[in-house]
């Protein structure tokens, strides 16, 4: 299939009207400190996990569904108190080293389209993420956190809620996603969906592939290809 085919195809019956990004790995390219940091407390609390496995099993869904599962699987409880020390942490060196992803900004700043976050990440970490990154003001107060719905990615709760406070219809919506979870709730949800590769840790082709098998209707590596995709459906509609 082409990919003016696709565009066609996706398009037929929709109107892009909003645009919903995640937020790790697709606004901020946090993933490669997360991983590591949420590995280091796996450990220290008696899991075992290689990173790789963190992030086939983590990556883009909810800490309390990470929880959740690290404990009917392997019987280890991630206490507050250990997820606050790794935060603490983590909120530091996001402060000093955190970058937009690359292209973000200017993509931002060229669309004539609402915009807003839904994402996994609890309302502290995605404030502490965009305020490091200067991303926060392209936002006005359109942030959506897990902690808002009863289920996290995969399921389709958050990107249906975001949709609903925005306004717009959920096959009028575009989501911006880098993770298997975050597609598979964005398609659950009936939207289209874009799967994303341009953060540091997406760089592996069996990335591109997870995004393919979770129905991203198109898997992109650069801000320059996301703008592409959104001029296209922009001329259909």
């Amino acid at each position: 299939m082409t990919f003016d085919t696709e565009i066609a195809m996706a398009s037929e019956l929709r109107k892009l009207k909003l645009i919903i990004f995640d937020c790790d790995g697709v606004l901020v390219d946090s993933e490669n400190l997360s991983i590591v940091a949420l590995h280091d407390v796996i450990l220290k609390q008696g899991g075992i996990l290689s990173e790789e496995e963190v992030i086939q099993q983590f990556q883009g869904r909810s800490m309390k569904s990470a929880r959740d599962e690290l404990f009917a699987k392997q019987g280890v409880m991630l206490s507050q108190e250990s997820l606050d020390e790794m935060n603490k942490q983590l909120f530091t060196c996001f402060k000093e080293e955190l970058q937009p992803v690359k292209g973000v900004r200017s993509f931002i700043e060229s669309l004539d389209l609402p915009v807003c976050v839904a994402s996994s990440s609890h309302p502290e970490r995605i404030d502490v993420s965009l305020t490091a990154t200067k991303l926060k003001s392209y936002f006005a107060g359109n942030i959506f956190s897990s902690t808002m719905v009863q289920n996290g990615k995969p399921a389709p709760d958050l990107f249906l809620l975001a949709a609903k406070n925005m306004s717009v219809s959920a096959d009028c919506a575009l989501v911006i996603e880098d993770s298997p979870a975050g597609v598979e709730a964005a398609r659950r949800a009936g939207m289209l969906c874009i799967g994303l590769t341009a953060g540091s840790h997406a760089k592996h082709p069996n990335h591109k592939q997870r995004l393919i098998e979770a129905g991203a209707h198109w898997v992109v590596s650069s801000y320059e290809e996301v703008a592409e995709v959104v001029e296209k459906l922009s001329e259909v509609n």
